[in-house]
């Protein structure tokens, strides 16, 4: 596929909200309505629109400006060569977003399917609830080549989120589900208040004050999941037989789990 591609006219002065600027939809891109500095512009006054929507947009020379990169995504692929700002990919259903360089705050908020990887670092409160809401990331699989802001993982309700790099203060807070696996370092305060869910981890280090030591175990599951999950298996080896278990958060009466898992 070609597809799309999107190439901007000149630098951005202003936030960009690219929310329904998507693939496969048979629209004139040009003619797409999006907010520029807070009004209303049509997307061929910001960027030239080349080729044929076959579901594939690129997005050339991405900026830490451009917003809502991917929201509500239900098929086909988006690329940008660069960076992107707040919420991409929000409410995501299925497809695939790759993001050569970082991206903003909120990203993969509330996404219930498809993919997202993103090379670079992301803001804070990745794949986590949006704003008014209670509701994290519930499905799906999110790949982040670098370092994640504070408090990642925020009520997430399902789906992996896989962290190369470090993870700021308070991750996985409020943890409902879901498999968040974190190979560098872990922030303060990791694990507040989460409820079930497991956590994977190269050090218990970081981890709330709930969080008690159960010991070292053979767990059947982690076999399991690096069979289901090709990010999980990279993480964890395929050889992984067992893993230091930590149990919590036992502050809030929580059944969930961190699992030191050698590199």
């Amino acid at each position: 596929m070609s597809g799309i591609v999107l190439t901007p006219r000149a630098s951005l002065e202003s936030r960009v909200d690219l929310s329904g600027v998507l693939p496969g939809a048979g629209v004139d891109f040009a003619r797409l309505p999006v907010f520029h500095g807070g009004r209303k512009v049509a997307l061929g006054d910001l960027f030239t629109a080349s080729g044929v929507d076959d579901g594939r947009m690129t997005i050339e020379g991405g900026d830490a400006l451009l917003d809502s990169v991917g929201a509500g995504l239900a098929k086909g692929e988006i690329v940008v060569k660069g960076d992107v700002g707040s919420k991409l990919g929000f409410g995501m259903t299925g497809g695939m977003i790759s993001v050569k360089g970082s991206a903003g705050a909120f990203a993969a908020s509330e996404v219930s399917g498809g993919k997202i990887v993103i090379g670079g670092d992301v803001g804070e409160k990745l794949g986590a609830a949006g704003d008014g809401s209670r509701r994290g990331m519930s499905g799906g699989v999110v790949v982040v080549g670098g370092s994640a802001g504070a408090r990642a993982g925020e009520r997430l309700r399902g789906g992996v989120v896989m962290i190369e790099g470090d993870a700021a203060e308070e991750a996985a807070t409020d943890l409902i589900a879901g498999t968040i696996a974190i190979a560098g370092k872990l922030g303060a305060n990791a694990g507040r208040g989460m409820k079930r869910g497991t956590l994977l981890l190269r050090s218990p280090e970081g981890l709330c004050a709930g969080f008690g030591d159960a010991g070292v175990h053979d767990l059947v599951m982690l076999r399991v999941l690096v069979r289901r999950s090709q990010e999980l298996a990279a993480f964890m080896g395929a050889s992984v037989t067992g893993a230091r278990r930590f149990a919590g958060d036992l502050y809030s009466g929580g059944k969930g789990e961190a699992l030191i898992v050698a590199g």
